[in-house]
């Protein structure tokens, strides 16, 4: 597994061009999963949606842009991922994405391939992830990894669940600021 060799280097520090080589066609994937797993358990970190949303929101947007050949950015690749996160989420990360690896294969391509629309609903989940909604980023970030997943395993179906846990997600949201703005009509 790419985390599990990442997180055993020596080094301090990883640069993200070298996690982006050990993840090779697949990055956007690769970063969307590490950022948007962190909120899909409601853990009380103050603002971790707000350093964590601003470069899942910028790396979904090139990945809307782009597509998947679209390389990243170099100062966003010179930048260093520190191995103690990497030692986090290869911990307790690899034994859910091993099982997840597992049931996941590849299928549905002609949905996988879509990539731009799937940037497009991970720009917006990640545009709500970045807002200071409270009690809300559970439900965009499992849609992100659901779409990440889906890319990086090249399974349609799990892009699938992505675009439908988007629109709840998206339902849910509307249907709060409808009760919201009902009540305070009052």
């Amino acid at each position: 597994m790419v985390l599990r060799s990442l997180a055993a280097r020596p080094e301090a520090s990883v640069p993200l061009g070298e996690v982006v080589a050990a993840a090779g066609s697949r990055v956007h994937g690769l970063a969307i999963l590490l950022l948007a797993l962190p909120e899909v358990v409601p853990l009380p970190i103050p603002s971790a949606s707000t350093v964590l949303g601003l470069p899942l929101l910028l790396v979904s947007a090139h990945l809307a842009l782009f597509g998947e050949d679209g390389p990243l950015p170099a100062w966003l690749m010179a930048r260093a991922v520190p191995r103690s996160i990497l030692t986090v989420l290869a911990r307790y990360g690899s034994p859910g994405l091993q099982w997840l690896e597992r049931i996941s294969r590849p299928r549905w391509l002609w949905l996988v391939r879509q990539e731009r629309a799937v940037g497009l609903v991970c720009t917006l989940m990640s545009l709500i992830l970045f807002l200071p909604l409270p009690l809300i980023n559970a439900p965009p970030a499992a849609a992100l990894a659901l779409l990440a997943l889906g890319m990086i395993q090249r399974d349609g179906i799990s892009v699938l669940l992505g675009f439908v846990g988007a629109a709840f997600t998206l339902a849910a949201i509307v249907g709060l600021v409808e009760l919201g703005g009902s009540l305070f009509a009052r």
